[in-house]
């Protein structure tokens, strides 16, 4: 499949209704039955109690329409036997799409593990205390873990449905 192109993307998530269907896909841990998912959006859009005969209204919409666009463009799967829709790794496409303007963010882990291996190696003169450089180090490590190892999050999808 080729890239996603960034018209793509905005049109894609250029309905509301679309992008709450992926952000509770998110929510759910990337898969869910389709009722569930209509029950989900139509929450998210009423002030008012959902009943049965709006998720009906929801699903209709949401089979019909919203999830067939984001098959076509290969951000959801939807399975017709269990009715389920996934996302899919294209999710990433995304983001980076819509953090393509953005400046990168510096590597700060690396700068603060940088500082503490020259502070312990002695490379430099010791300016602070070897707790404080072994404190620095942790803590660099930490942050490193955080931010490239730990399981992608998708914190932009929540940021595309609320105001």
């Amino acid at each position: 499949m080729e890239e996603i192109t960034k018209d793509e993307v905005f049109e894609v998530l250029s309905s509301s209704r679309r992008r709450l269907i992926l952000y509770n896909l998110h929510r759910r841990g990337g898969k869910a039955v389709l009722r569930d998912l209509a029950r989900d959006t139509a929450e998210a859009e009423s002030d008012d109690d959902v009943d049965d005969d709006v998720v009906k209204r929801f699903y209709i919409s949401l089979y019909q329409t919203h999830v067939p666009k984001l098959e076509e463009v290969g951000l959801v799967r939807y399975d017709s036997d269990t009715k389920t829709v996934s996302l899919t790794d294209r999710i990433e496409e995304v983001e980076a799409v819509l953090n393509a303007e953005s400046e990168p963010e510096r590597p700060w882990a690396l700068y603060y593990g940088a500082l503490a291996v020259v502070q312990l190696s002695g490379v430099a003169p010791p300016v602070t205390s070897v707790g404080f450089a072994a404190a620095v180090l942790l803590l660099a490590t930490y942050q490193y873990y955080e931010k490239e190892l730990k399981r992608r999050e998708y914190h932009f999808l929540e940021q595309l449905v609320t105001e």
